[in-house]
């Protein structure tokens, strides 16, 4: 088809007439009825003027645009532009033409209803006279159907690029490594997060590289952690990660040579293609660790708690008992580890458990298990051990905690006691082979700390007796069982009487029950508090009651314990209930050991303590030389007097040091302005030394023993006609 640009040679509409040139065009045409015949029935024809006017078409070309014959002659060729090419397309179509020169292309032009159609053009320029163009014939085939094929193909590649970019862009998106093998186990597709998480393989991590390939690689130059790294090994792993990776499934975990953590998720899709994810998980396996290192270890000594020691220990009875093999389970108990906190402070006290714990864990080693149950409590588990071996164990482990070490600039020497029970003898369990070995350590400290002692079902029979004591006692405090008995306490200078101590008396199923034995099991067991009341109350009593009958009891002394004073109130107590019986507050004296100085609520004891000397009430300090109080506790609480155990008196007059210790005990007493009480006098030789050096105040059994309240009321009316 021959086409026009639109200037000044255009006309827009059909001249009424045909110029003389359009004449002359269809003179020209004649020429050419040979061919006329053979190219309507191939192809679209048209002939136009040199000015581009219609002069002859064939019906192919009205069936195509529409138009009829009558409606094309005369009119110009763009009557059927389409308006899709650009004006400089027909401006090089005009300039090849116009020089005489054949054009060949694909127009699309636009029919008589609207619609579209292409059409292969050839134009040939028709010459008259002398040479010169008198018009141009256009020959054309209609192409519309193949460029719609074509467009269809092209439109079908542009989607597929797109959605290969797409498909490109969103695995570069996504944070974990992509990769797709195809059904020969070939890469194919990846992301550079892929070769990113395998920065030791990433140079075969090309298309076409085998997996196998990808893996061997990786192996040989140490891009995984393998569990063993001989050859068999090497291959083994090898094998077993091909059969995950060709038979995919559940999500597996791969874990790196830089310690890198990867789940791997594959799956075959339909056609046959492994596409799998990795994805990193190294801070999710961390933060495993960590919690399980937090549920596991002690967080000041690193070692295992209580709760790894059960789970093991348990696993070495399940052992024991499978290949008759023994084994044994230390408990170790840092003695008096109360006392480094209470002096150089709990900071000091972490520092010394874990100086403890290393020194456990590296005379232990790998032959067993070292754990830290709580406090100063520590337990060592030996899965593989005879009873012999044990103690030998044993006694290396008091050796390695007894050298001597610095902490917060003190020397300290450390010491321990340990209890002992061996499986599956002596425990079919982890929580009974436990409390056989603390029935041990028990026994232990009773022997003087910084030994062991192996369990005896006879020291079983102990503690079962012992907390039978501490039921019956709580029933015995409950029901007022519980009696006092009264000491007499002299002045030394002219044996005149100066009051009482008083003591706890327990009669239980007939039997006397005495004080050294349950008063420990009433602290240990939270009774002492209310066995503390019931003696006050019943000392008050007494007072109250010798007063009303004319005798004078002088100052009562009642032993009190560190838990009655950590509990808030315990001065307005003892006050209001003095006022309650019309007593003054010289009437009683608050008898302390040195341990309660060294207590760790030493603030709250102080004040209560204050508040007591403050209304008028006297305190002592028994059992003086026997404890780890020091000066500055002398200073710190209003100690009035200093009591000297029995034990540095019992000696006196033998030729033994215990009088030295007594004359300096009441040396240092008078240099502070205190007085001093010496117990346990029997014999008069000892009373003399004792006034010889200046001691104040005795009690004995030189003076009088414990009396009960009705002896007691007897004993003053005799002390009241006496003088």
């Amino acid at each position: 088809m021959l086409e026009t640009i639109e200037d000044d040679r255009e006309a827009q509409d059909a001249p009424a007439t045909m110029p003389a040139e359009t004449q002359s065009v269809e003179m020209a045409m004649d020429e050419f009825d040979a061919f006329k015949a053979a190219l309507d029935r191939h192809a679209i024809v048209a002939i136009t003027d040199r000015s581009g006017t219609i002069v002859h078409v064939n019906d192919m070309f009205c069936q195509i645009s529409g138009y009829t014959r009558l409606e094309l002659l005369g009119r110009k060729h763009n009557v059927v532009n389409s308006g899709l090419h650009p004006r400089r397309f027909f401006a090089d179509m005009w300039r090849v033409i116009a020089n005489g020169g054949l054009w060949h292309g694909e127009i699309c032009n636009r029919a008589r209803d609207g619609s579209l159609y292409w059409v292969d053009t050839t134009i040939v320029p028709l010459h008259g006279g002398q040479d010169k163009i008198r018009g141009y014939l256009s020959i054309r085939f209609d192409v519309t159907a193949r460029k719609a094929a074509e467009a269809a193909v092209t439109a079908e590649i542009d989607k597929r690029r797109q959605t290969e970019m797409l498909l490109r862009d969103v695995i570069e998106t996504i944070p974990g490594a992509v990769a797709a093998f195809d059904p020969d186990d070939r890469l194919i597709l990846f992301n550079e997060a892929y070769k990113s998480y395998y920065p030791v393989a990433a140079p075969v991590i090309q298309p076409g590289t085998s997996f196998e390939t990808f893996l061997r690689f990786g192996v040989e130059r140490g891009q995984f952690r393998l569990p063993r790294q001989s050859a068999e090994a090497k291959e083994a792993w090898i094998a077993a990660r091909l059969r995950d990776h060709r038979e995919p499934g559940k999500p597996r975990l791969l874990q790196l040579a830089d310690g890198r953590w990867l789940q791997v998720r594959e799956r075959r899709s339909a056609s046959g293609h492994i596409v799998g994810v990795r994805t990193d998980i190294s801070e999710l396996k961390q933060a495993e660790a960590m919690i399980r290192r937090q549920a596991e270890h002690d967080p000041l000594t690193g070692l295992f708690n209580r709760t790894v020691l059960i789970e093991r220990t348990g696993e070495a009875l399940a052992t024991a008992l499978r290949t008759q093999r023994e084994g044994a389970l230390l408990l170790i108990d840092l003695d008096n580890f109360k006392n480094v906190n209470d002096t150089l402070g709990h900071d000091a006290g972490d520092v010394l458990l874990v100086e403890l714990g290393k020194r456990l864990a590296a005379a232990v080693g790998k032959t067993g298990v070292v754990a830290r149950l709580g406090g100063d409590e520590f337990a060592v588990l030996l899965p593989s051990a005879t009873r012999e071996e044990a103690a030998r164990t044993a006694e290396s482990l008091l050796e390695a905690v007894g050298r001597p070490l610095s902490v917060e600039g003190r020397p300290l020497v450390p010491l321990c006691s340990m209890g002992l029970a061996t499986f599956p003898n002596q425990g079919g369990s982890p929580r009974e082979l436990l409390k056989h070995a603390d029935i041990a350590l028990y026994q232990a400290k009773a022997r003087g700390r910084g030994t062991y002692c192996l369990f005896d079902p006879q020291l079983r029979d102990g503690i079962e007796r012992r907390q039978a004591m501490r039921d019956a006692l709580r029933i015995a405090i409950a029901a007022g069982d519980i009696s006092i008995a009264l000491q007499p306490q002299v002045r030394l200078s002219d044996r005149q009487h100066l009051g009482f101590e008083v003591l706890a008396r327990w009669r239980h199923q007939e039997q006397w029950i005495a004080p050294a034995e349950f008063i420990p099991v009433a602290e240990e067991n939270g009774l002492i508090a209310a066995l503390g009341s019931s003696i006050l109350e019943q000392t008050l009593a007494f007072a109250a009651a010798m007063r009303a009958e004319g005798f004078d009891p002088g100052r009562i002394a009642i032993n009190v314990a560190a838990a009655q004073l950590r509990r808030g109130g315990f001065a307005r107590t003892v006050l209001d209930r003095l006022a309650a019986r019309g007593l003054p507050p010289e009437a009683i004296e608050i008898e302390l050991t040195e341990n309660v100085l060294l207590d760790r609520a030493g603030q709250r004891i102080a004040e209560e303590l204050t508040a007591l000397n403050q209304a008028g009430i006297v305190v002592a300090l028994d059992d003086f030389g026997t404890g780890y109080a020091s000066l500055s506790h002398l200073k710190r609480f209003p100690v009035s007097r200093l009591k000297i155990d029995r034990s540095f008196v019992k000696d006196i007059g033998t030729g033994s040091d215990e009088g030295i210790i007594a004359r300096t005990i009441i040396s240092l007493a008078h240099n502070l302005r205190m007085e001093v009480v010496a117990e346990g006098v029997e014999t008069a030789s000892q009373a003399q030394f004792l006034a010889g050096h200046g001691c104040d105040v005795a009690q004995g059994y030189l003076f009088g023993r414990p009396l009960t309240p009705e002896a007691a009321a007897k004993y003053l009316a005799r002390e009241k006609r006496r003088t």
